[in-house]
């Protein structure tokens, strides 16, 4: 008796091992088809950024004299203004400008505090900024707080000057008329703007968003920080600007600048999008960059 129950004991154990190994092997499976379904759902899912697979390498680039790099935007016809815009956008038209040069970043704090160092500048200033305006010091941001003639003040030392409102349109959206500098959509992760979806408060130190280079290869084009352009502005200038190598309005009150900021709405980072100001504004949304004219070939 007493060996009939260790043989039923030793039976059921058994077949507990072998209930334990199939369950063993049954989740192992299960994890295993798992794995093959995600990997099969995982493949048909678009990526929400593309890779920038974009050559730049083919337009031409310079050191300028203060140090940075600039980028040649060839001669030729390029679409200006948007018939779908504003009033002062209005009317779209095909411009022609002879060839110039862009720097190829936004002047940024550093670059900024050479130029002091070296002319003892006045500091930039933030009348406007509700926060700590230390932050806006940072040496990687694009430089803020300067008005025109500050920014036209270092372009000269540089031996540049600012872009004309139409090369800055050319070079922010290239021959074809786009929207944005990138396309004709908005695209996330392609421009730094208002809220912190894109991962900056504020200001992103110039060059963090290279999916949103212009078809050039210049950077921050659109958000981070508004830019000065040399044209006085006026809204009706569209209406009668000169289609070849156009330079802005004659003796207004403002001057022109584009490109939006890290506080703008997605509408007001359009290439074609208008802003003017008084010459001496001060803003923590508004810095710029350079640009000059190409020597023709004799």
């Amino acid at each position: 008796m007493k060996d009939k129950h260790l043989m039923i004991g030793i039976i059921g154990c058994f077949a507990i091992v072998i209930l334990f190994a199939l369950l063993i092997v049954w989740e192992i499976k299960k994890s295993i088809d798992h794995d093959v379904n995600v990997r099969r759902l995982a493949s048909k899912v678009k990526k929400s950024v593309v890779e920038d697979n974009r050559d730049f390498s083919i337009y031409e680039t310079v050191v300028g004299e203060d140090g940075r790099e600039m980028i040649l935007i060839p001669e030729g016809v390029f679409t200006r203004g948007a018939d779908n815009g504003g009033f002062d956008e209005k009317p779209q038209q095909e411009t022609y400008l002879d060839a110039f040069y862009v720097d190829k970043y936004e002047v940024s704090v550093k670059d900024y505090n050479v130029y002091r160092r070296n002319t003892n500048y006045v500091k930039p200033s933030f009348p406007f900024f509700q926060g700590d305006a230390k932050i806006l010091e940072t040496p990687s941001f694009p430089v803020v707080g300067v008005s025109w003639y500050d920014a036209v003040n270092y372009c000269k030392w540089g031996y540049k000057r600012l872009l004309t409102e139409a090369e800055w349109e050319k070079a922010a959206r290239g021959t074809h008329g786009l929207t944005y500098p990138w396309g004709n959509s908005f695209l996330e992760k392609r421009a730094n703007i208002a809220g912190s979806q894109d991962g900056h408060p504020y200001m992103a130190p110039v060059g963090s968003f290279p999916m949103g280079r212009s078809v050039y290869g210049v950077y921050d084009m659109a958000g981070n920080v508004s830019e000065w352009v040399g044209d006085w502005y006026d809204q009706f200038y569209y209406q009668t600007a000169p289609l070849m190598n156009p330079t802005g309005a004659k003796n207004k009150k403002n001057r022109v600048f584009r490109g939006g900021s890290w506080d703008s709405r997605k509408v007001d980072i359009r290439a074609p999008k208008r802003f003017a100001a008084s010459e001496g504004r001060k803003d923590a949304v508004l810095g710029f960059r350079c640009g000059k004219s190409k020597e023709k070939d004799k």
